[in-house]
């Protein structure tokens, strides 16, 4: 085999390799269960530190349709790599004003509590749908 299709076969094994995520044993539903539709549920974000999604520091989500894109969105199937950064969010799942459940999240290295791949996607794509919180 030639030199060259060596190198570019190296060179395709690495990007496919590093693109590849551990697997998680099995998904983790961050939403669970809970029938969103009855309209007790809202997502709650406070800031810890670093940056902010569009300035928003304190904020929720109490829309349905929304809440309910997000339940089928938010199952997480890989683990993040293991990084220095911080959390910069604390989301809270809240029915009838209670805590039902929360974790933590970092948006720019892309990892929630328990180094599990949280993609940024999922909290920006709906900033258009945030409520700040006084």
């Amino acid at each position: 085999m030639k030199p060259t299709i060596r190198i570019l076969i190296a060179i395709f094994s690495l990007i496919i390799l590093s693109n590849c995520k551990e697997k998680l044993s099995q998904p983790i539903s961050f939403f669970e269960n809970y029938n969103l539709n009855s309209g007790k549920y809202r997502l709650e974000a406070y800031h810890l530190d670093g940056k902010s999604i569009d300035g928003f520091k304190k904020f929720y989500i109490d829309d349905l349709k929304t809440l309910n894109k997000m339940k089928k969105q938010w199952v997480f199937k890989y683990k993040s790599e293991i990084m220095p950064c911080g959390f910069e969010y604390e989301l809270h799942l809240v029915e009838n004003n209670k805590i039902v459940k929360k974790t933590i999240v970092n948006i720019d290295c892309e990892y929630m509590e328990g180094w599990i791949y949280f993609p940024k996607e999922y909290l920006t794509d709906h900033k258009n749908h945030f409520k700040r919180i006084n």
